[in-house]
């Protein structure tokens, strides 16, 4: 077996096999995904996504993974991401719901699909003196490095543990705890 490898390594080497681009394009992915080990979390952010054609969904964690789903900016009143998981700065989710109004008609996406977590918000949650506290590791014993609060124009994800959101806040980054961010674009949580 190890004498198998070594010739495909050397005929590899030597230019000797060519692979078509769609296969290096797909090994590539494959090889990006398996670098990094997946973070389990149970989050909820807001869609923050400028561009006009709505936030794409991937397969897996990067661009250059196929789009399976396609989250709408215009036209909603702010929609809602399940987060399930993350590697590095983009997040997998299992469900992008619209806020507001019926349930059954608002599902944008269902199934489990990579988005990139800058582009997700959350906002501090209202009755928490000071706001929200973002601490330098996702443990409520760690030092706390900023405060949010309550409707200042949010936090943008950067990632997530069990139940904790990594975020940035005016330029400081830290963990949220669980329950102590608002992931509703239409109230403050109070």
């Amino acid at each position: 077996m190890r004498l198998m490898i070594l010739a495909v390594v050397l005929f590899v080497a030597a230019g000797l096999t060519t692979f078509p681009a769609a296969d290096k394009a797909s090994a590539r992915r494959h090889a990006q995904a398996a670098a990094g080990a997946v973070t389990p979390c149970d989050a909820v952010a807001v869609v923050n996504d400028p561009d006009p054609q709505g936030m794409n969904v991937r397969s897996g964690p990067g661009s250059t993974f196929k789009v399976i789903g396609n989250l709408p900016n215009a036209d909603v009143n702010g929609i809602s991401v399940h987060i399930t998981g993350a590697q590095g700065e983009w997040v997998r989710i299992d469900r992008a719901d619209e806020q507001g109004g019926e349930p059954e008609d608002r599902v944008f996406f269902k199934g489990l699909g990579w988005v990139y977590a800058p582009l997700l918000t959350v906002d501090g949650v209202g009755g928490i003196e000071g706001g929200t506290k973002l601490y330098q590791e996702p443990s409520a014993k760690s030092r706390v490095v900023a405060r949010m609060p309550v409707d200042v124009g949010g936090a943008t994800v950067h990632g997530c543990k069990g139940k904790w959101l990594y975020v940035e806040h005016k330029k400081v980054r830290g963990w949220a705890a669980p329950g102590t961010t608002c992931s509703n674009a239409l109230t403050n949580c109070s």
